[in-house]
């Protein structure tokens, strides 16, 4: 499995991966990357629509986690960059397959470090790894941070070599202070993710309640399912209920966890 990741720069002796304690582990400089998975809720009657995976690196004999990005820092090259991203991809497709999800959608973030170091054939090399995972193209959700791309052009061949090999597009933090309106018409995403700054602030703001729901409408016109992300209250699942978005995410429903959640529309801490 390694060594279809394709780096010339394994850049410690340690392998690439590990089963640890019944879950797959990789390593990077030094570094345990660890899958964690939170749910995405449906907003009619909180079933799991699917599991977005959130890198969680460690120092070995450490119990703290790191911060997602800290693995990230440690690359020293732009072939590094892709390795890593695509090892951390990976490893969140081997955990989420070892618990058998069948009809759940995984969602699986793209640094824009990566995007930026490949210039062609966007998602071949991850497509054959998530073959030997057990997974399709069709039952993964490709998250990018549009607002870290300033290259228009390269966003959009990316996102076309995705889309052609049957992975879903999603847009992540949008509405986040460099976000491109215009960018959602260009890219024509399958999914926008909202900001959770805009829920917060649309529970305290009556303008950015108001702009809520429209903002969500336009998005619906262009082709595109939103997700409200962040969500921590009851004011705010309610807020975001009623201005019309299709899946539900944040703390208020569960916090990321190893093992992937099991919710139910009686169960866990949203009443619907």
């Amino acid at each position: 499995m390694a060594q279809g990741l394709h780096s010339s720069a394994t850049l410690t002796n340690q392998p690439a991966l590990s089963a640890q304690d019944e879950a797959i582990v990789g390593y990077f400089e030094g570094l345990e990357l660890h899958s964690h998975y939170q749910p995405l809720l449906h907003a009619s009657n909180l079933d799991i629509y699917a599991h977005e995976a959130l890198l969680r690196p460690r120092w070995p004999g450490h119990i703290q986690f790191q911060a997602p990005n800290q693995a990230f820092t440690l690359t020293q090259s732009a072939q590094a960059a892709i390795y890593l991203d695509r090892l951390c991809r990976v490893i969140h497709a081997m955990n989420f397959v070892r618990q058998q999800p069948d009809t759940q959608y995984l969602f699986l973030n793209v640094s824009a470090q990566h995007l930026q170091s490949v210039s062609h054939n966007h998602g071949e090399a991850f497509e054959t790894l998530l073959a030997l995972c057990g997974l399709r193209p069709q039952q993964v959700v490709l998250e990018v941070l549009e607002a870290g791309v300033e290259n228009l052009a390269l966003l959009q061949n990316a996102v076309q070599g995705w889309r052609k090999r049957g992975f879903r597009i999603a847009i992540d933090d949008f509405g986040c202070q460099h976000s491109n309106f215009d960018r959602l018409w260009q890219l024509t995403p399958d999914i926008v993710k909202l900001d959770r700054q805009l829920v917060q602030q649309a529970e305290h703001n009556q303008r950015a309640a108001i702009i809520l729901p429209k903002l969500i409408d336009m998005i619906h016109d262009l082709g595109a399912s939103v997700v409200c992300e962040g969500i921590e209250t009851a004011a705010q699942h309610r807020l975001c209920v009623d201005a019309g978005t299709d899946w539900l995410q944040g703390y208020y429903y569960a916090r990321p966890a190893a093992q992937l959640h099991r919710l139910t529309p009686t169960t866990g801490n949203a009443q619907a």
